[in-house]
């Protein structure tokens, strides 16, 4: 058991970071969503008209992750509002905007972020994924 009653092996880590200078002191927290470390980021910022943040994949993070995002509701059409991935590598600092694997660069405020499957997937990014060669079947050729 760790110090929240759970048992180590099942608690896992929180991914993101968030940093900044809040009402002339440094701040950090940890994030276990690129939602919660927006948020967190968003409040620094409106607590402080002079506060700074970022946030970040951990340092110590094993390898990159990908992130789901589209247009949050009301900053474009509908039929524009489909799910781009965002590849993450670990320690890269984030602010003001994340560019997706397509090239679609989108504002960190204007993002409405989404778990794996959800919304339609935007066809470009979806190509790096399938980019991949074919798989060698056993036996067989490729």
């Amino acid at each position: 058991m760790d110090a929240t009653g759970q048992p180590a092996l099942t608690r896992r880590p929180d991914p993101f970071i968030v940093v900044g200078k809040v009402n002339g002191r440094d701040e950090a927290a940890r994030a276990a969503s690129p939602a919660e470390a927006l948020s967190r980021m968003l409040g620094w910022l409106a607590a402080d008209a002079d506060a700074s943040a970022v946030w970040y994949l951990r340092e110590d993070w094993p390898g990159p992750v990908t992130v789901i995002g589209r247009q949050a509701p009301g900053t474009a059409r509908e039929s524009r509002r489909c799910a781009h991935l965002f590849p993450l590598e670990p320690g890269t600092v984030l602010r003001g905007a994340m560019t997706a694997g397509c090239g679609a660069r989108l504002r960190l405020p204007e993002i409405e972020w989404l778990p794996l499957g959800a919304g339609m997937p935007c066809e470009r990014c979806l190509v790096g994924v399938c980019r991949n060669p074919r798989p060698r079947l056993e036996g067989g050729r490729r």
